[in-house]
């Protein structure tokens, strides 16, 4: 197995894992929201954290779920024109977009670090409820989903580059079945 085979396979690995790891996000939002739901309707007596911790868990599904969704070619593109493209421009093309679109998530990671930072310095708490959460969990994941994001993407640049030069390598998503590209 080729260092590049090995890289891919590594990076792959990583945001399936992460994929995996925060679909289980869904279920404790249900069940947040389910509880908010028998005490407000059936006990009459709803909960002060409810509605916020469902929406931070909504939140951070969504943010992290961006490498898996790259990963698994889920974004949105125009496959009416890309597809009629030769393999090389298809690859040529990926390459401009990766590549400016991880120059823009280093930039947004920069800055979400430091929004994270700032959130962990002063103790940040939210003031949309009487229960008050820290917010800085919720800050501090938007900074690991763009750095997973970025990674992701470093990952899709190398398929590419090797695409557009010729370079034969063993891609680990042609080991799974049923991933459309």
């Amino acid at each position: 197995m080729s260092n590049v085979t090995r890289y891919l396979r590594v990076q792959d690995g990583l945001s399936d894992w992460v994929g995996m790891v925060i679909a289980w996000l869904t279920l404790g939002m249900i069940g947040v929201l389910l509880i908010e739901v028998v005490a407000r309707y059936l006990l009459n007596s709803p909960t002060i954290w409810g509605h916020e911790l469902a929406t931070m868990f909504f939140g951070a599904l969504s943010i992290l779920a961006g490498s898996y969704t790259l990963r698994h070619h889920g974004h949105v593109r125009s496959d009416v024109i890309y597809g009629l493209l030769p393999p090389r421009v298809r690859a040529f093309c990926d390459l401009v977009v990766f590549g400016l679109g991880t120059a823009v998530l280093v930039i947004f990671f920069n800055m979400a670090v430091e929004f994270a930072y700032d959130s962990w310095q002063m103790g940040e708490f939210s003031n949309r409820s009487v229960w008050r959460p820290p917010l800085w969990p919720i800050k501090s994941t938007i900074a690991i989903a763009v750095g997973l994001l970025i990674l992701q993407s470093l990952a899709e640049m190398v398929r590419a580059a090797l695409r557009l030069t010729g370079v034969a390598y063993d891609d680990p998503r042609d080991d799974q079945a049923g991933d459309a590209i």
